[in-house]
């Protein structure tokens, strides 16, 4: 879900190259993990850009319905 939302986020924000995801367990840890955008298009395979150029493209990446 979040390597998801994080090819989502560099899709949609071209200028974006690392994203992290940061969870606060207690006041005295927590938990993060980090995506880069050279990473996630190998994952992919696919130029991000191409992710979200329509609506009906990032509704087909996401493997939802179209409006």
């Amino acid at each position: 879900m979040l390597e998801k939302n994080a090819t989502v986020l560099f899709a949609l924000i071209p200028n974006v190259d690392k994203v992290t995801f940061q969870f606060d367990e207690s006041s005295n840890s927590s938990l993060s993990t980090t995506y880069e955008r050279f990473n996630i298009e190998k994952v992919v395979s696919a130029k991000l850009a191409d992710i979200a150029k329509s609506q009906d493209d990032l509704a087909s990446f996401l493997n939802v319905g179209s409006k």
